[in-house]
């Protein structure tokens, strides 16, 4: 995560190395991939993942297949798998726009459908009959369902192989993909899912949910392992786990103190006990041990009977610290061996160094990116010019404030976060070896370290910006560093907190796709909206990015006409309609959130 004021004084001594296959010259040291002592010359640091370019002007059909969620339980009847049949020229087999169908061979149609076959490889078995179902040229996120009962529930992960062929057979596109399909849990123990199609996260255990899958948004932070734990043995202290849950987080993430262990056995012991009296989710980090599968195996022991437990964190920023490029694929497998019933998540620090190498290793991808009160052209720690090829500013590659970047870098200073959380998706479409689109979360900057990169706290505002953001791009939870923060941001992102990760938002972010929104007005596109619709409501997040107050009118187009009245959930009320295909707000304050839910025809 952050560089302490200590840890920076002995990277300023000891520096993090790393070897080829990196560019660093031999003894330099760098951050991802960038040379950022004074003393060493800049040099290209590579890794970065590139949009896919067509060998050729060929339209092709590449079939993608993912399931819908990542486990299956011997206890469900039916799985979902999501099928993807773009054309473009990038990727996939020839396709030719035209096909003929059996009962009328004398007339070309247009090629717009596919009859699927899916069958397990090991058994031959086939789940779905060539003809029964036919799916849609061109579509994304396609569901169909498959009958469970035909597979055997296994911990290794079962193949299923697909045959996609056009009405005539004449052009046949073959795809596959793994299945996760578990014994049921027979302890206390919980199961917890990515949700493909939506994105969201979802538990599971026989204490805490009573046996039904429960949708998860965290909004909640990394915690510090010394307040954690000191707090938990002092009845006397005003604050501890159980007042952290009374604020509305829903998840606690220790920071370990590091060593083979990660954490004191006993001290963690009871504060997992706590976690599961009160239902507050654990993301267990093991960013210091992640790379020893010895260490792996003992923590894992200890942690799989508690219902608190929802996810595994491997490696914080492993592409700044230039880890091993297989070190997450490799803990990764590890952990799964072990238990495959939890998800594995990790966090990138660079804006793009080695992305499919490092994610190779996760469900779930954390992006660190910290814009508030930094200067991203000169580090302010190493004394150094901050670029694509050189420098650490404690933000790689952002631009906020830098006047050599266009003007919305300098008038838009929350833009970074935007531009990181909408790279995190789309790199995973460049990727060479397409899987289903994994989650990214956001970490926003809650702390100051004196002396560090960062001149100061953020504000309430900056924060709540910071967290809403992210979420208009696609964030499926919100885990800020770091615990305690300041009384400020304390206050706003409980408030934020309690409302995100309440039914009445998480139907709508974890249950629907998300809808950006056109919005006119607010000065050089400082408004950013997005909605989502579900059950005949309509959820909308707007955030302001101005740090000055907007006296003129913002209109926001809506996606669905709307029926009633506004109704505001967070932020500053004075939302309306008009014409029923705008919500109109007559000026913003600086930095305002507005949260709104209205029903639509």
């Amino acid at each position: 995560m952050i560089f302490s004021v200590l840890l920076l004084q002995l990277l300023l001594v000891s520096g993090a190395r790393a070897e080829p296959p990196f560019n660093n010259p031999h003894g330099v040291d760098i951050w991802c991939g960038k040379a950022y002592r004074a003393t060493d010359p800049s040099f290209d640091p590579g890794g970065e993942i590139v949009p896919p370019v067509p060998w050729d002007n060929l339209p092709k059909l590449g079939l993608l297949v993912t399931p819908r969620h990542t486990i299956y339980l011997s206890t469900e009847t039916t799985g979902y798998l999501l099928f993807s049949t773009l054309v473009s020229t990038l990727r996939g087999q020839l396709f030719k726009n035209e096909t003929w169908y059996r009962d009328d061979p004398s007339t070309k149609r247009p090629f717009t459908e596919l009859s699927i076959m899916i069958r397990e490889r090991s058994t031959n078995k086939v789940l779905v009959r060539e003809g029964s179902v036919w799916i849609p040229v061109n579509v994304t996120d396609y569901e169909v369902p498959i009958n469970l009962n035909l597979l055997n529930p296994s911990r290794s992960d079962i193949f299923l192989d697909v045959i996609a062929n056009s009405p005539d057979g004449i052009q046949t596109y073959q795809g596959g993909t793994r299945f996760a399909y578990l014994p049921e849990r027979n302890d206390t123990g919980s199961v917890a899912r990515v949700d493909s199609l939506y994105g969201g996260l979802e538990v599971k255990s026989s204490l805490l949910t009573k046996g039904l899958w429960k949708s998860i948004f965290p909004y909640s932070f990394y915690v510090r392992w010394d307040w954690a734990s000191e707090t938990l043995y002092n009845d006397s202290s005003p604050t501890n786990i159980s007042t952290f849950h009374s604020l509305g987080y829903n998840l606690i993430h220790p920071v370990p103190p590091g060593g083979f262990d990660s954490f004191n056995a006993t001290i963690l012991e009871k504060m997992l006990s706590v976690c599961d009296e009160l239902e507050l989710y654990v993301m267990y980090d093991m960013r210091a041990t992640y790379q020893n599968h010895d260490s792996i195996t003992a923590q894992l022991a200890r942690l799989q009977q508690h219902p608190s437990l929802l996810l595994y964190y491997t490696a914080d920023e492993p592409d700044g610290w230039c880890d091993p490029l297989n070190a997450t694929a490799l803990a990764y497998k590890h952990i799964k061996s072990i238990d495959p019933y939890h998800p594995v998540s990790l966090v990138l620090n660079c804006a793009n160094f080695y992305f499919e190498d490092y994610t190779a290793g996760a469900d779930i991808i954390l992006e660190d990116t910290y814009p508030i009160a930094v200067n991203t052209s000169f580090s302010t720690v190493y004394h150094t010019p901050c670029n694509s090829t050189y420098g650490d500013c404690g933000c790689d590659n952002c631009h906020v404030g830098d006047v050599q970047y266009p003007d919305d870098y300098t008038t838009n200073r929350f833009l970074d976060l935007i531009v990181r959380t909408d790279n995190m998706y789309q790199y995973q479409d460049w990727q060479r070896n397409r899987r289903m689109k994994k989650p990214v979360w956001g970490v926003p900057q809650a702390f100051w370290d004196n002396g560090s990169f960062w001149d100061r706290w953020p504000t309430a505002a900056e924060e709540t910006v910071q967290g809403v953001l992210r979420i208009n791009h696609g964030a499926k939870g919100i885990v800020a560093w770091l615990y305690p923060t300041s009384p400020e941001i304390e206050m706003a992102t409980s408030s934020l907190a309690t409302l995100l990760t309440s039914p009445d938002a998480t139907k709508f972010t974890l249950g629907s796709k998300r809808i950006p929104l056109y919005v006119v007005g607010g000065g050089d596109g400082l408004v950013d909206a997005a909605a989502w619709v579900r059950d005949g409501e309509m959820l909308i997040s707007i955030v302001y990015m101005g740090y000055e107050s907007y006296p003129g009118r913002v209109a926001v187009r809506l996606p669905k006409l709307p029926k009633l009245d506004v109704d505001t959930l967070f932020g500053v009320k004075g939302w309306w309609t008009e014409g029923r295909e705008w919500l109109f707000k007559d000026a913003l304050d600086a930095l305002e959130v507005t949260i709104v839910k209205m029903k639509v025809a």
